[in-house]
């Protein structure tokens, strides 16, 4: 952001940005700027899917291990 910052002050032109339902001008620093952030966000949340599905894997392997671990110790004390 700090680096986004510094162009922003350098490249102060405008530029239309045309997206689906209007066009709008803003300086080309700032559309950079919304890029970047709209990516961050963006890598942030799939990051926090795959870290969830993780986590919900982790789970599952360690009932299965505290269940295998109920098992073994009922077949040694028999």
């Amino acid at each position: 952001m700090l680096i986004s910052a510094m162009l922003g002050a350098k490249n102060d032109q405008a530029v239309s940005f045309d997206y689906l339902l209007n066009v709008i001008e803003m300086r080309l620093s700032i559309l950079l700027m919304l890029f970047f952030a709209a990516g961050v966000l963006f890598s942030g949340l799939v990051f926090a899917l795959i870290w969830i599905k993780l986590k919900w894997h982790v789970g599952r392997l360690q009932k299965q291990q505290r269940k295998a671990e109920q098992q073994k110790s009922e077949l040694v004390s028999s």
